[in-house]
């Protein structure tokens, strides 16, 4: 299962990749063919950014809270889904610009909660840097596709690689739905094999008098984070 889990990770990855690539590259682009100066763009580029750095913050702590990475990275990608579409269906400026920021909210966070999730569900160091390199190896991909997506003779609006964008944060939050469900059969694996964390002591650590390891080594008190 866990050869699986590193390469639902790996294909999230390299669908944000695709997203993010192309946002930082074009955006000032895109700002300046809605009609602003080169300088203006620099500048009005800076705010979708900071609401993208608040929420990688935010939605990062409260995953960890709440252990439920997924659904966070679900809600995320549903966000970035929107802006994209919204660029890719709207002409007007104050449209546009409103689904930058929801295209940067959507599409940084989520990175932000990948990575973390990676590591969160491998039972040891070596597992962690093999997930880690499987996600690096096929999510490295994606800026390949992600900064080919703007050609030129498609200004002003870009529509085409709006949609490619739009497609893949909803593909994104398809595969984390699917890795989410896949790491809940699992942990119902796990706690009928050993009872539930709560019977264990319930802090994901080797309680006393516990055989067989804890969580470091997918020991009876080992359990993945949705």
């Amino acid at each position: 299962m866990r050869k699986k889990q590193n390469y639902f990770t790996a294909l999230m990855y390299f669908s944000c990749n695709v997203s993010f690539s192309s946002l930082p590259v074009f955006l000032p682009t895109i700002l300046s063919e809605m009609g602003f100066t080169n300088l203006t763009s620099q500048g009005l580029s800076a705010p979708p950014y900071f609401l993208a750095f608040l929420l990688v913050v935010s939605t990062t702590y409260i995953a960890d809270r709440t252990q439920q990475r997924g659904l966070m990275i679900i809600i995320l990608s549903i966000v970035g889904a929107i802006g994209y579409i919204m660029l890719a269906t709207t002409n007007g400026v104050g449209p546009r610009y409103a689904g930058v920021f929801l295209a940067a909210a959507g599409v940084f966070p989520s990175i932000g909660n990948i990575l973390p999730w990676v590591i969160n569900n491998q039972g040891s160091d070596t597992k962690r840097g093999a997930g880690i390199a499987i996600l690096n190896i096929i999510g490295q991909c994606g800026p390949l596709l992600g900064t080919r997506m703007f050609p030129a003779e498609e200004k002003p609006y870009y529509r085409k690689g709006m949609w490619v964008c739009a497609a893949f944060m909803i593909f994104n939050g398809c595969l984390a739905l699917g890795l989410r469900c896949l790491l809940k059969w699992e942990n119902k694996v796990l706690d009928e094999r050993y009872g539930s964390l709560e019977r264990l002591g319930g802090d994901g650590k080797t309680g006393d008098g516990v055989e067989g390891g804890g969580f470091e080594n997918d020991g009876p008190n080992f359990r993945y984070v949705l």
